[in-house]
């Protein structure tokens, strides 16, 4: 009996080890989460408010910028990204 049982047990073993692990790799939480759960200190609608303040403070610095001579920013383009059809726009 005792040997049909050793024979037995690694069958049994298998899918219980197999449910073990499956459910550690469920609890694990991902580096990418516990990252950004350090970036969320503030609530979004604070977080929100900030860039807009932010974003008004950009602005009304803008005109300074202009009077003082220097030319306005313009976006970067990535020359990475062409068009939809794979040719490449020039700039302009």
């Amino acid at each position: 009996m005792l040997t049909r049982l050793l024979a037995i047990l690694p069958l049994l073993l298998c899918p219980l080890l197999m449910l073990g692990c499956m459910w550690m790799m469920r609890n694990r939480e991902p580096p990418q989460r516990q990252a950004r759960a350090g970036q969320q200190e503030l609530p979004m609608a604070a977080r929100v408010a900030q860039l807009e303040r932010e974003l008004a403070d950009l602005r009304a610095r803008l005109p300074e910028a202009a009077a003082a001579g220097e030319p306005a920013p313009t976006p970067a383009r990535d020359p990475s990204r062409g068009s939809r059809h794979g040719a490449t726009v020039p700039p302009g």
